[in-house]
């Protein structure tokens, strides 16, 4: 698509909002989760864009966890790809999620049980979804997904792929693309960018779609290309572009006057 975009973001700034992804997106890719930091020219770029534009970051990260690693003022944070909220300074859960606690605390057990003793795997507990990393030992991933998949059929779970990485959640249809459409609607808005790197960034890219079709409304998808992006987010992006520093680079041009 054409650069005509962005003029119209600079045009009607506070109609125009912004969805970045974190992992990979805003910070670059670590080998385990908690090595992972804000990008130093993302800081000071995202603190002026939210001065001008809705501003919302949107992650699978529990929220309070993505608010303390990026802490920017004037900024939406919402986690767990759409499942918790910050809200008046706390996390607010989505209440579609209540009812599927136990099962989730049933699956909880097993799968502490099933992945002792497994060199390389990390078990990200983020108490409205577990999510199993082998990215320090991906020759184990099959198993990881075989297993994951017998809980959630068991628990009546969902599963969700990722990067090196298999996520068990409530079978709920709160996704990355129902936070942009709600928010969308909220604020008002007439056009949106999201840009992101992963599986469940889809997910975003679709809301957006779904906001096109309804009319009167532009939306950018903006896939972040790195070795480990999924062939399936570029092909129904709007925009590729190389990396955090090619995200970073495409971010200034909508700042400029």
């Amino acid at each position: 698509m054409g650069e005509e975009w962005i003029n119209d973001f600079r045009r009607e700034r506070a109609r125009s909002g912004i969805f970045l992804d974190f992992d990979g997106t805003i910070s670059e890719v670590a080998p385990m989760p908690t090595g992972a930091r804000l990008h130093p020219r993302a800081r000071k770029l995202l603190y002026r864009l939210a001065t001008l534009h809705p501003i919302c970051i949107v992650s699978g990260r529990r929220v309070r966890d993505l608010v303390e690693r990026v802490g920017l003022p004037h900024t939406h944070y919402v986690g767990v790809h759409g499942l918790e909220w910050w809200e008046e300074g706390r996390e607010v859960p989505d209440p579609e999620v209540l009812p599927h606690l136990p099962a989730l605390e049933r699956a909880r057990r097993e799968l502490k049980e099933k992945i002792e003793g497994h060199d390389g795997i990390l078990l990200e507990d983020k108490s409205l979804t577990l999510t199993i990393h082998f990215r320090m030992n991906p020759g184990v991933g099959g198993e990881m997904v075989e297993l994951a998949r017998d809980l959630a059929t068991r628990h009546g779970l969902k599963v969700v792929g990722g990067r090196m990485a298999v996520e068990l959640r409530p079978p709920v249809e709160v996704d990355k693309g129902t936070v942009v459409a709600r928010l969308c609607a909220g604020w008002g808005l007439k056009r949106a960018l999201y840009a992101g790197d992963d599986y469940t960034d889809v997910d975003a890219f679709r809301g957006l779609r779904r906001l096109m079709r309804d009319g009167g409304f532009q939306g950018v998808a903006v896939a972040v290309r790195s070795e480990e992006t999924p062939l399936d987010l570029e092909a129904v992006a709007d925009v590729v572009v190389d990396g955090v520093e090619g995200l970073l680079g495409l971010l200034e041009k909508i700042l400029e006057p």
